[in-house]
């Protein structure tokens, strides 16, 4: 399957699992930033980072399956290996970055129920290797989205970034709430999550920008009617209240008052903002995408 997709039409479980998908990317490729800058003082963030993106990621394949209707479709991606395909690149990655995930994960459970004492080392291969693969993963639906035929995709030059920053934010967002929920010892943790949450939404708002004004530049009428159903339609209550102002612009506010007095609270509730915000970004720009 070589160069634009067909028009496609994908249901709201699609949007759910290219947010898993992305969140998943991106709590994985944190935790293993954290083992490698420092494994024992930022411990409890590669743990809850490396088990967060196996969770996010066990519902993945049987979305996929759904929407396929058929398992063996999706084995049938699975098996054929085409470069060319952006659904084939997409299987592939999936499962090679689950694998890492799993491996990860299992290894962190293990020196949690003391069966080994550091295993650092290995985690930091798979981490690599995994990481990688996570940045695809986290920045391949926006590619995918400009392969096909739909007006508002194909114009929109910065999907990729955007979706990229995306599960940059809502991994670590969702890695900080964690902590803030189940271990209130890991304030230094904490800190640093909540400080990559903001730069990473700081990150999103520029992509959402550039995405905004590459559909402008193109001229395609098409395009910019599509747009305007963001920006100026039924969806733009939701995209500048939700998306643009509470899940974009309030955290960046918070987390800088957080960065003077750090509060648990606050960043819980800034953590919350970002998932919904990049649930919407991504969310609103496939209903668009498919008018």
């Amino acid at each position: 399957m070589g160069g634009l997709l067909q028009s496609a039409h994908w249901p709201f479980l699609i949007d759910v699992y290219f947010f898993l998908g992305g969140l998943a990317g991106g709590a994985f490729v944190i935790a293993t930033a954290a083992l490698i800058v420092d494994s024992v003082r930022y411990r409890d963030v590669s743990r809850v980072g490396y088990y967060l993106a196996l969770v996010a990621l066990v519902p993945c394949p049987v979305i996929l399956i759904v929407d396929l209707g058929v398992p063996v479709r999706f084995m049938n991606m699975v098996m054929t290996f085409n470069p060319r395909s952006p659904m084939s690149m997409g299987a592939w990655a999936l499962l090679g970055f689950s694998a890492a995930a799993f491996l990860a994960a299992l290894l962190t459970l293990l020196e949690d129920l003391g069966k080994a004492r550091n295993l650092s080392r290995p985690k930091t291969v798979i981490g690599v290797v995994g990481g990688f693969l996570g940045f695809f993963l986290a920045a391949y639906p926006g590619v995918l989205l400009g392969a096909t035929a739909r007006p508002l995709w194909i114009n929109a030059h910065t999907l990729g970034a955007l979706f990229l920053a995306v599960g940059a934010s809502s991994g670590a967002a969702a890695m900080a709430l964690v902590l803030a929920a189940l271990s209130r010892r890991s304030g230094d943790g904490i800190a640093r999550l909540a400080t990559t949450t903001v730069l990473a939404v700081v990150i999103q708002l520029v992509a959402m920008i550039g995405f905004v004004w590459s559909v402008r530049a193109s001229g395609s009428a098409p395009a910019l009617n599509a747009l305007a159903l963001i920006t100026s339609g039924p969806y733009s209550m939701l995209f500048w209240g939700g998306a643009i102002v509470a899940g974009s612009v309030l955290p960046i506010l918070l987390g800088l008052v957080g960065l003077m007095r750090p509060s648990v609270g606050l960043t819980a509730v800034t953590s919350v903002l970002v998932l919904v915000g990049g649930f919407l970004v991504k969310t609103l720009i496939m209903a668009a995408g498919q008018v």
